[in-house]
């Protein structure tokens, strides 16, 4: 392995000198502006499995230093022990000419200003010293440049760590945040590279220092809240027909319930009309009917003498209806029926999948891969109360680029669903960091351990009942 500094004027002439003197497999450990022009730092032959141990106590001493510090420090180094490795390669080769008797270059002056060379005559005892001598000489020379190669062997690149032999103390802290935000690893990635863009730009204006993590999140936050797209038209102020999509448990029935509520508030119950194509589950329609009777909106149930098509087309002067869909596992052939139906309609469909925040991100990926063949609109993500983190909601928005329509956060009607807003919602998130559990305490007097006294149980219990009648 060789190492060399290179001086130009100008960086494009400095790597010409580099490639035209060590080729293409040349390595640039460094780089640095000096007066009168750029310094580069290369080597040829480059070893590929590296340690840190060279530089450790001197990173130690120093502090922890730049990515360009770094290098530097390598190649000084290494150019160090390549000079001391010469200079071992000299002392064997006087060795060795001492034990020979080669005459040295300064020995060759001197015989030739002396007319007279008279030979030293050792006797044999001396000369059985000298040689024991000579050998312990040469054993120690071995062993000083075999111990210089090791430590050669052991000089980190920074040619393939990018010049990131180690993680600085910044990159250290947001990992940990990345891992308690339970983010996915693709979002990960992607800010690690913006994290990466972030010190690099620091850097040259001279502004990095470890003591600046909170700049870096605050930067990383904002990438986030930039990169979560948002619908920012509610649905229920805009005319069309809506379908919610997604499987079972996911909050569809109720959600449409909600927005059904809050669009009778805003607009009254003569526009507006529910349907369930849920026609495969024993009264699976009954919730969306109670639903119907409260708001007094109308309900309509696809099944086998009333299609999908045969329903919107009466409901075409209405201004919105609301679809409520079956939550069947993807196997099922019914599944894939329902789904056709949709994308099939002569009537144009906009479909929101239903996600629940309480999911695993590879769920919520296979769902989304399950339902995109109907041309998703948007996403509305439901039970972000029953959540214990919204790393993954935000990392499947992320990385899936859908539109968030809805959050929903609890069980009130139409209280308990909001407009989604990705500030709000990171917020959240960051929140939930230091909530590992949520403790319950119920009343003596609540004895349906929800939170309600006899009273509301009883309230509540009595108006269920008069719905369902």
């Amino acid at each position: 392995m060789e190492v060399k500094r290179f001086f130009s004027t100008t960086m494009q002439d400095a790597l010409r000198i580099v490639r035209e003197e060590f080729g293409a497999d040349a390595v640039i450990l460094s780089n640095a502006k000096v007066e009168g022009g750029v310094e580069i730092v290369a080597a040829l032959d480059y070893e590929e499995d590296w340690e840190q141990e060279p530089v450790e106590l001197e990173i130690a001493s120093r502090g922890e230093p730049s990515p360009s510090q770094l290098a530097r420090m390598h190649a000084e180094k290494h150019l160090q022990l390549q000079r001391e490795m010469e200079q071992a390669k000299r002392k064997i080769e006087a060795v060795r000419a001492k034990k020979y008797k080669e005459p040295s270059s300064s020995e060759l002056n001197r015989s030739s200003a002396n007319s007279v060379n008279k030979p030293k005559v050792n006797t044999p005892q001396q000369g059985q010293e000298n040689h024991s001598a000579d050998l312990d000489a040469l054993s120690a020379m071995r062993a000083e440049i075999l111990e210089i190669k090791n430590l050669l062997a052991r000089q980190p690149s920074s040619a393939n760590k990018d010049l990131h032999p180690q993680k600085t103390q910044i990159e250290q802290q947001t990992e940990k945040m990345f891992e308690s935000l339970c983010l996915s690893k693709s979002t990960k990635q992607l800010l690690a590279k913006e994290l990466q863009l972030w010190i690099k730009r620091s850097e040259l204006q001279g502004t990095l220092g470890d003591s600046q993590f909170s700049d870096a999140w605050k930067h990383l936050s904002q990438f986030i809240e930039k990169s979560i797209r948002v619908d920012r038209a509610e649905i229920i102020d805009r005319q069309g027909v809506f379908a919610l999509v997604g499987p079972t448990g996911s909050g569809k029935t109720m959600t449409i319930g909600k927005m059904a509520a809050r669009y009778v508030m805003e607009y009254g119950s003569d526009d507006i009309a529910l349907v369930t194509t849920d026609r495969y589950r024993i009264a699976a329609h009954e919730q969306l009917k109670v639903f119907g009777r409260i708001l007094n909106v109308p309900v309509h149930s696809v099944d086998e003498s009333h299609s999908l098509d045969m329903i919107l087309d009466k409901l075409s002067q209405k201004k919105i209806v609301l679809v409520d869909t079956a939550g069947l596992m993807h196997s099922d052939s019914c599944w894939t029926e329902q789904l056709q139906e949709i994308k099939l309609s002569h009537h144009k469909i906009q479909c929101y999948l239903t996600v629940s925040a309480v999911g695993q991100y590879q769920v919520m990926s296979s769902i989304y891969h399950n339902y995109k063949m109907v041309d998703l609109s948007g996403v509305i993500v439901t039970k972000i109360d029953e959540a214990v983190s919204l790393g993954e909601v935000v990392s499947f928005l992320m990385d899936t680029g859908l539109k968030a329509s809805y959050f929903t956060d609890g069980q009130r009607v139409p209280e308990d669903i909001h407009l989604f807003d990705a500030h709000a919602m990171f917020e959240r998130a960051q929140t939930l960091l230091n909530t590992s559990e949520r403790w319950v305490t119920i009343r003596a007097d609540d004895p349906s351990g929800l939170g309600f006294s006899q009273q509301d149980t009883k309230g509540i219990r009595e108006t269920i009942l008069f719905h369902s009648a």
